[in-house]
């Protein structure tokens, strides 16, 4: 932003000028992020291991901001075992896809999205149990 200050400009109209500005930067800066809804789903969400010795498990969610998809957002995937996390991206509908291996036990899967410059973080879980 330029800003132009006359010589003869009278203090009164100085202080009007520079309280203008304030205002602006002050709206800049404090603007509120959108708020955000993710969603976590998990296929299936229990069963046995197969010969492999692991349950392909399908995630799947989406991400939303005040009723419109939030696309190329990347979310955080967690809890998938053995202290393995990954990311995936949204696509253009604010979707994501992605699957996972999961060997015996509750595995407590959690998608994260940390939060941008115009959304707040968000999360979601989903429990996958997992028997031999």
């Amino acid at each position: 932003m330029k800003v132009e200050l006359m010589a003869k400009t009278t203090g009164a109209a100085l202080v009007l000028i520079v309280g203008a500005i304030t205002a602006i930067y002050s709206q800049q800066a404090f603007a509120q992020a959108n708020p955000t809804s993710l969603s976590l789903g998990a296929f299936p969400n229990k069963g046995k291991v197969g010969s492999a010795g692991t349950l392909r498990v399908s995630l799947s969610g989406k991400l939303t901001s005040e009723g419109s998809e939030v696309g190329v957002a990347t979310i955080h995937i967690t809890g998938t075992g053995e202290g393995k996390q990954f990311n995936v991206t949204t696509n253009e509908f604010g979707t994501y896809n992605t699957h996972v291996d999961l060997g015996p036990g509750t595995h407590e899967i959690q998608a994260y999205f940390p939060g941008d410059a115009t959304h707040t973080s968000s999360s979601a879980t989903r429990v996958v149990t997992v028997t031999p």
